[in-house]
């Protein structure tokens, strides 16, 4: 499943609670949380803490792959403002 947006996300909790044959109360429970916290995140609520999220897709059995693009020639050759003296452990992996 590719995902988006938040509700993408509430939508993939759902389905995995579903498969499981949980009710919200239980995911709740199991997660130390409250069955309208897991209400609003199946509903696509957009501000919703990520280690709440990322714990519910855990104990859900969701395994989630994470594919960074690879980098088009002209992101590489824009990073003008890097120096070889730069510290190399504070620059992240990745160019947004």
């Amino acid at each position: 499943m590719r995902i988006r947006t938040a509700r993408d996300i509430g939508i993939l909790i759902k389905e995995a609670r579903n498969r499981r044959g949980l009710s919200q109360a239980a995911l709740a429970k199991m997660i130390n949380t409250t069955q309208t916290w897991v209400s609003w995140i199946e509903n696509g609520k957009p501000s919703a803490e990520i280690g709440n999220v990322l714990l519910a897709l855990s104990t859900l059995g969701v395994e989630m792959n994470f594919d960074l693009p690879t980098p088009s020639p002209t992101i590489s050759s824009n990073n003008e403002h890097h120096r070889a003296d730069d510290d190399e452990d504070d620059m992240p992996p990745y160019t947004l």
